[in-house]
């Protein structure tokens, strides 16, 4: 045996050690993926026995190349809306100065100039959404920045309302009763719904509705008559009239008069007049009380920023005090073909190489990429228990290598005193 086999023993075993020693060290780094060295015997050039048989021994071992696991680490709650973790394949995509590397770490923050940043500043990669088209995003890649500028108000436009009206309410002569707001005996039943004018100031617009139908036989329509009376902030009216005319047959369904529209000339406090439209589709004529049983109106008020939230598809919205949100960009991940070829750097950061291929990016939950949950990071995938018995195995090797030493400088005295 020589010394050289033994000390490429004890370099092995010493790398072993580094190795086994740098995934304990990052046992709470977020995102770290640990690292195998991987290892191969050494052969010199030889001449095989007449059998065919090699009868030379090894020379030794050489490290091969460090292999990374990318199994999943455990999803840990963290309660920060910009954390993310990924659940399943894919690799965040920071910009580094111009250059894309890529990270499992999920920490984000947002910089003084309102871009979404890791703790070293580097810039998250993702899309831009599309102007006047809800959920949709650009296909480039550019850096997410948070738009949180104010939300300016929208005036409602269209309202829509689902009533159940009693049968049994009796019906109103309307020729002896005409409607009047002001006369409770003129309509069956009421709603109020707040609308928005076009400074975002919450305006009242209240529905009768009036059992109109006549007396006569079966086949005597099931008429119930609409109105509407809109007042201002201040309690003043501005506007009321006929809204629709509802027909039901007789199993209680709408069959036509389902929708109105509501005109304000002004609502007296500058703002614009309104247009609305009302639709009462879907309501129904039973013998159960009158109920509004869904209600869905357009429109709000001015809102400032309050908060973020993030997808599992990895769209970014900022919220709004209004109680509305934008949405402000899409976060991209990147994967490759071989993972074992991405080049690890530090800051807990990969690189693409030739080996690795081309980055394949796309939105998260697609094309084989993982899906994002917020407020919520990966924890490093260092299982510490199986760590622990590999390092006492890398400790018994290198301590193995040093005897082949020993034993080898006894021999080298031996041959020296003959």
């Amino acid at each position: 045996m020589g010394y050289n086999t033994a000390v490429s023993g004890l370099n092995a075993a010493q790398t072993d050690l580094n190795t086994i020693g740098n995934n304990i060290a990052n046992v709470n780094t977020v995102g770290f993926k640990s690292s195998n060295a991987q290892f191969g015997d050494l052969y010199a050039a030889s001449i095989a026995g007449a059998a065919g048989n090699n009868t030379t021994p090894g020379i030794g071992v050489s490290t091969v190349t460090l292999s990374q696991s990318f199994t999943q680490g455990n999803v840990t709650t963290t309660g920060n809306p910009l954390d993310m973790a990924i659940n399943g394949g894919g690799f965040f995509i920071l910009n580094n100065n111009g250059t894309n590397d890529y990270s499992r770490n999920g920490q984000f923050q947002i910089s003084s100039g309102g871009y979404l940043t890791n703790n070293a500043g580097l810039l998250l990669q993702g899309y831009q959404p599309v102007s006047g088209a809800p959920g949709k995003f650009a296909t480039v890649l550019g850096n997410l920045k948070i738009n949180n500028s104010a939300m300016l108000p929208q005036a409602t436009t269209q309202a829509g309302l689902i009533a159940n009206l009693n049968a049994t309410d009796p019906a109103i002569n309307t020729a002896t009763t005409p409607f009047s707001m002001s006369n409770p005996n003129s309509y069956n039943s009421s709603t109020t719904t707040q609308v928005y004018d076009s400074l975002g100031t919450a305006q009242n617009v209240t529905l009768y509705f009036v059992n109109a139908s006549g007396t006569g036989g079966a086949n005597q329509p099931n008429n119930w008559d609409v109105y509407y009376a809109a007042n201002n902030s201040n309690g003043n009216p501005v506007s009321s009239g006929s809204l629709t005319t509802l027909t039901f047959n007789n199993s209680g369904t709408l069959v036509s008069g389902a929708s109105g529209t509501i005109n304000v000339a002004s609502w007296g406090n500058g703002s614009s007049g309104s247009s609305i439209n009302v639709s009462l589709s879907g309501s129904t004529l039973t013998n159960s009380p009158f109920a509004v049983t869904s209600e869905t109106i357009n429109g709000y008020a001015p809102g400032t920023y309050s908060s973020i939230s993030i997808q599992k598809s990895g769209a970014v919205d900022a919220n709004f005090t209004n109680g509305q949100s934008r949405a402000v960009g899409q976060v991209a991940l990147a994967n490759f073909a071989n993972l074992q070829g991405l080049s690890p750097t530090s800051g807990n950061l990969w690189q693409a190489t030739a080996a690795a291929g081309n980055p394949l990016v796309n939105a998260p939950g697609t094309a084989g990429l993982g899906a994002i949950q917020s407020g919520a990071v990966e924890s490093s995938n260092v299982g510490l228990s199986s760590q622990l018995v590999a390092m006492l195995v890398a400790q018994q090797a290198y301590q193995a290598n040093t005897q082949t030493i020993k034993m080898q400088q006894q021999d080298t005295a031996v041959l020296l005193q003959l």
